[in-house]
């Protein structure tokens, strides 16, 4: 897992840990539209650095979890630690 992300793609992290909170397993359209903006990018690098799990559901590509180191990372962003 590569554990350097940019500020896109910890917003899009925290967009789709809202989601996942909410028991909702979000489409990159979904977080598209929540973010206002095309958000494909960040979803696809996310997904190659090993912190989500993406499936297609209905053809469409969906957020389904986070990997199991990304849950601790996650954990540490939201207090503003970070481990490397």
């Amino acid at each position: 897992m590569e554990f350097r992300i940019t500020a896109d793609e910890q917003r899009v992290l925290f967009l789709i840990v809202d989601y996942l909170d909410a028991g909702d397993a979000p489409t990159v359209d979904e977080l598209s539209r929540a973010a206002d903006g095309d958000v494909m990018r960040d979803v696809a690098t996310l997904r190659s650095k090993g912190w989500i799990l993406v499936r297609h559901v209905d053809e469409r590509p969906t957020v389904i979890g986070l990997s199991p180191m990304a849950v601790a990372a996650v954990r540490n962003l939201r207090y503003g630690r970070r481990e490397t």
